[in-house]
């Protein structure tokens, strides 16, 4: 489940957003409302989805949406994609199911799942 909460302890220091169609700006602590529209936009059910499951359909957005730039031109680079607006959306919503998902653990590794457990043990190594 989604939802908005207060910015307690963010993990990403580094602000990814866009501006959706109807003007507002969304990020990882958009409320609830926003994140739901937006999921929804690029076909995504959230109801009943766990937030693992969420996190692979949108990792296979990015790896379908990449590899079809590169059937199409073969020296499409990965710099190029991610400047599109295809990655930043999808990019700002997988951001906001780890930040969610690290919340939902109260930050501490020996309870969250493995898959949320990698993507926090990631980033603390990037820090």
């Amino acid at each position: 489940m989604l939802f908005s909460r207060p910015q307690r302890k963010p993990i990403f220091y580094e602000e990814i957003y866009y501006i959706n169609s109807e003007q507002e700006l969304v990020c990882r602590f958009s409320p609830y409302s926003v994140i739901k529209k937006e999921f929804e936009k690029i076909g995504l059910d959230t109801n009943g989805a766990t937030i693992e499951e969420l996190m692979a359909q949108i990792s296979l957005m990015f790896l379908e949406g990449y590899t079809s730039k590169i059937e199409e031109d073969p020296y499409y680079s990965l710099g190029q994609f991610k400047q599109t607006e295809f990655y930043k959306i999808r990019y700002v919503l997988l951001n906001h199911l780890k930040e969610l998902g690290f919340y939902l653990y109260d930050y501490k590794e020996e309870i969250m799942p493995e898959k949320i457990k990698a993507f926090h043990k990631k980033i603390n190594e990037q820090k």
